[in-house]
């Protein structure tokens, strides 16, 4: 496999993966004024409140008669938020003159966020899963397109499709992707004997695991065009942070005792699908966290893990922005 490197910028210092002074850095310029994921407010009114807590800043949004709106806290210190949907899909960042709209942000995935965002429905609890490992290490292991094999030979290789040349493809635009991977047939067959006993709600009409990532710590999984699945990964110290997901399966066949007692055993096995891949993942990601420190330089990528390097890239280049002027009460 040939080795590629950045088009532009390099590598995120090392440090940025276990010191404080990197995490203290990140907190002002990246989640103090960048767009992020919030949640989703379901159309029946639930949660009247939406809170997330990254890097040290406490993010509030509340929705009422006048609309949505929000604060982050740092300590004593409380900024207003701006806040704005993509479809179902609502984000927000600290108030601030100038900086991307949140379409430019989404760029050139707000559409297909906010298609996909329709299938929003039927929420299942939300998830946090612990990791004793930086939030940047859990960004890189979603990235890797080829750790299932690998990490995952029981679980997610076998439901993709073996020709990963032909059937795996990946989109690049700068800080974000999208990452796609036709279903193994067997996998394939599966969701459409699914889709026949519970006529599932579609977004699109394809047989793919799709994963799209936006800057700098969201990713929208879906399945068959149907199930989506929103993930967030919150910075909690320097060697520490919380995956947070929440299941959605969309179905339009849920009127009698039987079609909801399906659902509920359905939605139960993806849940405890998806839980069993990320404590998969999160021995690795631990492993990797301990084993940093010692590193004696930067790894090699291919063609295929490219967009790892675009996420350093844009890490680079929002660390050495100017601070936010915000703007006067």
């Amino acid at each position: 496999m040939t080795a590629l490197f950045p088009e532009t910028g390099g590598f995120l210092p090392h440090h940025h993966f276990w010191t404080e002074d990197g995490l203290v850095l990140e907190r002002e310029r990246v989640f103090g004024r960048c767009w992020l994921y919030m949640g989703v407010f379901d159309e029946t009114g639930e949660p009247a409140e939406l809170t997330a807590d990254m890097a040290g800043l406490r993010f509030t949004i509340r929705r009422d008669a006048a609309g949505l709106s929000g604060v982050c806290r740092d300590g004593d210190r409380v900024r207003p938020l701006e806040v704005n949907r993509c479809g179902a899909l609502v984000f927000a960042r600290v108030a601030q003159k100038g900086g991307p709209t949140l379409a430019e942000h989404l760029h050139p995935y707000a559409e297909r966020l906010a298609a996909m965002s329709v299938n929003c429905v039927n929420p299942e609890p939300p998830v946090g899963i612990p990791f004793q490992a930086n939030w940047k290490a859990l960004v890189e292991n979603t990235m890797d397109d080829f750790h299932g094999s690998t990490v995952h030979p029981e679980t997610i290789h076998p439901a993709v499709h073996p020709d990963w040349q032909t059937h795996l493809t990946t989109e690049r635009f700068g800080a974000n992707s999208d990452s796609c991977w036709r279903l193994a047939d067997g996998t394939a067959g599966w969701w459409a004997k699914l889709d026949g006993k519970l006529r599932l709600a579609k977004f699109a009409e394809e047989a793919v695991y799709r994963h799209i990532f936006i800057f700098p710590n969201f990713y929208l999984a879906s399945f068959y065009g149907s199930v989506v699945i929103p993930h967030r990964v919150d910075p909690v110290a320097p060697d520490a942070a919380v995956l947070r997901w929440q299941l959605f399966l969309p179905t339009t066949r849920l009127e009698t005792p039987r079609e909801r007692a399906f659902h509920r055993s359905t939605a139960v096995y993806l849940l405890t699908s998806a839980t069993g891949v990320i404590n998969e993942d999160r021995p690795v990601c631990e492993a990797v966290q301990q084993g940093r420190p010692a590193i004696l330089g930067n790894g090699v990528y291919g063609r295929r893990e490219r967009r790892i390097l675009d996420f350093h890239t844009a890490m680079l280049a929002q660390l050495a922005k100017s601070p936010v002027t915000e703007p006067r009460p």
